[in-house]
């Protein structure tokens, strides 16, 4: 399952072929709404349950008009199986409807990206109107929000900025896309104000209550430093001197107060592992340890979407997820869904990155800021977050294949394929 076989399982045409340039270009015009459909979420409930639906029957008339490839059939039967699984055992009643979606989204997403990433490129390159249209509009409405009391609400101890979204931890997975978009289009076109694009989205992070995403805004910009340096053997001297001054401008923004409601859980005698997860840690071990009692199937194959949530209701009284991608997973798809959830991942850096001749460093930073959220928050169930993953890819991609030579010289013909 490493290597994309090069003999399509269904037949191609010039009708499919262009019924998949078709559905991609649609594609790439629904994958850009989401940072805005994100922030309408809480106004219009549906709106992005509708638009995942969509998408996802979009990613599978991709692969049946344009590539539809052995590694690709076998993703299909997975998720045709799991949703099966689920309507066997739950019925169409579900806790969060968007887990029937959020694993087969990734995995589906995640192959597209591996079979049109040159394509994709082009395709941001020909549409620039288009994405900066969805890049003002975003920023403009954000913006606007900074100066709106509604917009600061309490979560838990801590007060923090929320837009329209709502909520810390819708806003920050999309500021992220924002921010992933962003530099694709500065890296295409070379023009400084999308620098503001970066601040804007930084600002969703700074004031918000969510640690994890300091950690992922971290990685952003030390992946931004990395593609705008020309002399990349100074990486490593200046991620020390970034790191600092990063941490310098947390302990000056609002966020540092929920290091401080931390800092005073463990001083009162609670867990310092407890206080530092804020609780996450005492249903991760009650969690796991009802997966592995699990029946031989179960565990090879998961519980289905809901088991979880009625374990954790019938034990704390609240139906809560797991806060961690690996421990969700594992709950819902088992065993064999884990290893998939892995290799999807493991997969995607190495296609797009092979022959890259890349330092160690910045991919580091890329394989952290996914670990880390989806350890400590989740990644795979937040779409904003999985969608912006592969575009720092593609970032990392271009800079190592033309870097600032393509925007010294923006008129030169753009590259249908890198070498």
């Amino acid at each position: 399952m490493n290597q994309i076989s090069q003999h399509p399982v269904s037949c191609s045409g010039k009708t499919r072929n262009k019924g998949g340039e078709v559905v991609k270009t649609l594609l790439f015009y629904i994958l850009l709404l989401f940072p805005i459909t994100s922030l309408l979420k809480t106004k219009i409930a549906s709106l992005n349950l509708v638009l995942t639906g969509v998408t996802v029957l979009l990613f599978f008339l991709y692969y049946f008009f344009k590539r539809f490839h052995f590694q690709q059939l076998m993703i299909a039967l997975f998720i045709v199986g799991t949703f099966l699984l689920n309507v066997t055992k739950w019925g169409f009643h579900y806790y969060e409807n968007n887990m029937l979606f959020y694993f087969p989204f990734l995995l589906l997403f995640f192959e597209l990206i591996k079979l049109e990433k040159d394509e994709f490129l082009a395709v941001f390159r020909s549409k620039k109107k288009y994405v900066d249209a969805i890049l003002l509009i975003w920023n403009l409405v954000v913006f606007i929000s900074f100066f709106m009391s509604s917009s600061y609400i309490y979560e838990g101890e801590t007060k923090g900025f929320v837009s329209f979204a709502g909520t810390t931890f819708l806003l920050c997975p999309t500021a992220i896309y924002v921010f992933a978009i962003s530099l694709v289009q500065y890296q295409l076109h070379g023009k400084f104000i999308y620098l503001g694009s970066f601040f804007i989205s930084s600002l969703c992070v700074l004031l918000g209550s969510s640690r994890t995403y300091l950690a992922v805004l971290l990685c952003a910009w030390l992946l931004f430093i990395y593609i705008k340096l020309n002399n990349k053997k100074t990486f490593p001297y200046i991620v020390v001197l970034g790191v600092c001054f990063f941490v310098l401008i947390v302990l000056a923004s609002p966020i540092s107060e929920k290091f401080l409601n931390t800092a005073n859980r463990a001083n009162t005698g609670m867990d310092p592992l407890e206080a530092f997860t804020s609780g996450r840690s005492v249903f991760w071990s009650y969690d796991v340890l009802n997966i592995f009692k699990s029946k031989p199937f179960e565990l090879i194959f998961g519980h289905g979407v809901n088991w979880l949530f009625n374990l954790n209701y019938a034990y704390f009284g609240n139906p809560l997820w797991a806060h961690n991608d690996f421990i969700q997973i594992l709950s819902d798809y088992g065993l064999l869904g884990l290893c998939i959830y892995l290799w999807a991942f493991g997969s995607l850096v190495r296609n797009l990155l092979k022959d890259c001749h890349m330092p160690a460093l910045p991919i580091f930073f890329l394989v952290f800021m996914w670990l880390f959220n989806a350890f400590f928050n989740m990644f795979y169930t937040y779409f904003c977050a999985s969608l912006s993953l592969p575009f720092f890819c593609l970032a990392l991609r271009w800079e190592s294949q033309f870097g600032h030579s393509f925007r010294e010289n923006d008129k030169r013909e753009f590259p249908r394929k890198l070498s």
